[in-house]
């Protein structure tokens, strides 16, 4: 016969068991929900770089591509990087609502690390967000965003062609 020290420690050892199974269920639920809501949040951008890398495969001519970049701003731009047929550096620039692919020899401008730079050495931010390419009032820009000693968000366009301000939005 089981004394009540050993019946009260099975039924301890039941209840941490089972306690643990419903942890490690719920932690596992949780884990696959954000998970999950991460792939359906990242659907969209990665079906526009789907079809934006091979619009300029077609139109850029690129044989490798190295980065994929969004512009948003009167419209929004998908700009896709990498090396033409004669292995040249090029920008594909594709718009969002359709309409004309503007293709770039990177040599042409300046790069988006150049952009960062100038943000850097002229305003001193705190963390640089991003740099991505596109169109503002007819010209080709950088868009460099980044967070100010302030800790608010600005926006910098830089000409990709003479590398000068065209726009500076600060303290959103």
């Amino acid at each position: 016969m089981q004394s009540r020290r050993d019946v009260q420690r099975k039924q301890d050892h039941s209840r941490a068991v089972h306690t643990l199974k419903w942890t490690l269920i719920t932690i596992l639920i949780l884990i696959l929900v954000i998970w999950s809501s991460l792939a359906i949040a990242n659907h969209p951008k990665q079906a526009a770089k789907r079809q934006a890398t091979q619009i300029a495969r077609r139109y850029g001519h690129l044989t490798s591509t190295s980065n994929f970049y969004i512009f948003n701003r009167e419209k929004t731009y998908y700009t896709v990087a990498g090396k033409n047929s004669q292995g040249q550096q090029t920008l594909v620039i594709i718009p969002q609502s359709g309409g004309d692919v503007h293709v770039l020899k990177q040599s042409k401008g300046i790069t988006g690390q150049e952009a960062i730079n100038k943000v850097k050495n002229d305003k001193h931010p705190r963390k640089v967000m991003k740099a991505a390419p596109g169109f503002f009032n007819d010209r080709v820009v950088w868009e460099v965003t980044y967070v100010n000693k302030r800790g608010s968000m600005c926006y910098d366009l830089i000409s990709f062609k003479s590398g000068k301000y065209v726009q500076q939005i600060d303290n959103l």
